[in-house]
């Protein structure tokens, strides 16, 4: 018999929902009453799969955006197949972080993905090389040929790897040596406002560029980003469903999603991507219009079916001063903003705070990530992912087993080589609407951390105005005066490696910024309310049902080797008793 679910918020395949509700608190039993699969719950492998498939299309259109906006830094913006390369290891690289994450880290439902908070310091580190109109190469048939790539990107990749494989040994170090809570004592809530919110300026131009190509085009990517995301959002769509449980058997039925809730960027891209496709075929928009859907079919033939990441594939890593201390500052503002996913993300899923050495773990396992993301080099990092922490509190499902679904989901669509070619090949003008409305999002949340502070302050408000100010200005100046050929031949030193740090430096809003902001907040006299300290803390009150927090937070593994080595038990992210 089937009948109709019209308030469901998610895909629902659901097998036999299991309600284990502990705890003592009252507010953890009421949310984890809340729940419909809590953190430690087991759903069906089935209804896991499909709602792992929900965490995974929240990730997607990030995930794909951090992805290719290296292109152009890369000097490969018109090489598909490379594209396809730099997407198929993110994703695998996203999977594998994801998973060490829920397995050995903090043990919460949170997915790892690609960050923004790094690109700035890569463009920084690649500016010093800027791409060439044309390259000159030969050909198969020995014959000199112009091409609008660099043939040698896979140099420019190393250097990104390897200074990200050395500032992530640092968050190693954080974690392992339980330094996260000096670490908040530094940096609080208006340093991680200004560095989140100028990556959002920053980036500003990058947009724009993609835009341009074909401003219709764009325009109305995010129109219907715009439309289905907000206007839509609340809108059901009727989809059947099939549920099983032992006492009534199987029951087919309606349930209605709210899936432009959560698909309002995917739906939209597809939908602007067969519209170019349709305006290609027939030839409304003119050849060399990069709104064009281009011709795959010969990238497709030489790209893998099976495509795994592996260490070194693009050369041995190299590093620079410069390019450490940028990374480094991308690496400790990534920590920061974990650290108030981490308790968002317990709240949400129905898990009491994370204690101390959860806190010391998920930061030591991802640095982990990091590393091998350098190791085997999408170029930049990882970090704890907000978007689908928030899908956990729209969808009420929280399960570890569902999170790691989708970390699965992520390996297969990563090894599935000509996947990755297929959407590189999206044309520009899609990119630069998705950039639009991504980067302006990324920009509102750096404010919203300004809700931790009190605003009222003339205080805050001086160092917020001074340091986004510079974060602004001291970039457009120093990228003009370094260009300059007169001006720019003056700031050198004759030390390659100081000029390229002071370039990395100097051309990064967020790490400008930051800098400010820091010093000044930590200077400038006021109270720890005022300057938000109080709220942002990673300090909070345990969890009286001790039961429940281990069974959570213990990681067995790591039980299993303290308990033949007790001297382990004296590790910060490890559980004293």
């Amino acid at each position: 018999m089937c009948d109709g679910e019209p308030e469901q918020a998610y895909i629902k395949v659901e097998l036999e929902a299991e309600e284990n509700v502990e705890g003592s608190d009252s507010d953890l039993i009421a949310e984890r009453k809340q729940m419909r699969f809590p953190v430690d719950s087991h759903p069906h492998w089935l209804t896991a799969f499909v709602l792992g498939l929900q965490q995974y299309l929240v990730m997607f259109s990030g995930t794909f955006s951090i992805s290719v906006i290296l292109a152009p830094s890369l000097c490969i913006d018109s090489n598909i197949a490379a594209k396809g390369t730099l997407l198929s290891t993110m994703f695998t690289m996203c999977g594998i972080c994801t998973m060490i994450q829920i397995f050995f880290g903090s043990r919460l439902p949170i997915i790892q993905s690609g960050s923004f908070i790094f690109f700035p310091v890569a463009a920084g580190i690649l500016s010093k090389t800027p791409c060439a109109e044309s390259y000159n190469v030969i050909d198969e048939n020995g014959q000199n040929v112009t091409q609008s790539w660099d043939p040698n990107w896979h140099h420019r990749m190393t250097e990104l790897q390897g200074n990200l494989m050395l500032a992530s040994l640092v968050q190693i170090l954080l974690g392992s040596m339980g330094l996260v809570g000096l670490l908040l004592k530094v940096v609080g809530p208006i340093t991680i406002a200004v560095m989140i919110a100028l990556i959002g300026c920053n980036l500003a131009g990058t947009a724009e560029y993609m835009a341009s190509t074909n401003w219709r085009i764009s325009l109305l990517m995010i129109v219907l980003v715009t439309i289905f995301s907000e206007y839509l959002k609340r809108v059901p769509i009727p989809l059947p469903t099939i549920s099983y449980s032992r006492s009534s058997g199987v029951k087919c039925g309606i349930a209605w999603p709210r899936l432009f809730a959560t698909l309002s960027v995917i739906t939209s891209l597809v939908l602007v991507w067969i519209l170019c496709g349709i305006l290609t075929a027939t030839d409304v928009l003119e050849e060399g219009d990069p709104g064009r859907v281009k011709d795959i079919s010969e990238d497709l033939k030489v790209a893998k079916w099976i495509y795994f990441p592996y260490p070194g594939q693009f050369g041995t890593p190299r590093v620079s001063v410069g390019g450490f201390v940028g990374f480094l500052a991308a690496i400790l503002a990534g920590a920061i903003e974990s650290i108030g996913d981490y308790f968002a993300c317990a709240k949400l899923s129905g898990a009491p705070p994370p204690p101390k050495y959860a806190l010391n773990r998920g930061m030591l396992m991802e640095g982990v990530g990091c590393f091998l993301t350098g190791l085997c080099g999408p170029g930049l990092g990882v970090t704890s992912y907000s978007e689908n922490i928030g899908a956990i509190g729209l969808t009420k499902v929280g399960s570890r087993r569902v999170i790691f679904c989708s970390a699965l989901i992520m390996l297969l669509m990563g090894m599935i080589g000509k996947i990755g070619v297929l959407f590189a090949s999206i044309p520009q003008p899609v990119i630069g609407g998705m950039y639009f409305v991504m980067f302006g999002i990324v920009l509102a949340v750096g404010i919203s951390n300004l809700r931790f502070i009190d605003l009222t302050s003339s205080r805050n408000i001086f160092i917020i105005g001074v340091s986004m100010y510079f974060g602004i200005i001291i970039p457009n100046w120093a990228y003009k005066v370094m260009d300059d050929p007169i001006k720019g031949t003056a700031m050198e030193t004759g030390n390659e490696e100081f000029d390229q740090l002071v370039r990395v430096l100097l051309t990064s809003g967020m790490i400008v910024g930051a800098m400010i902001a820091c010093f000044l907040d930590n200077t400038i006299p006021g109270t720890p309310k005022e300057r938000g300290m109080t709220n942002y803390s990673a300090e909070s009150k345990q969890c009286s049902d001790q039961e429940l927090r281990d069974k959570i937070y213990r990681e067995p593994l790591m039980e299993w080797a303290a308990g033949k080595l007790p001297i382990l038990r004296n590790l910060p992210f490890v559980p004293s008793i």
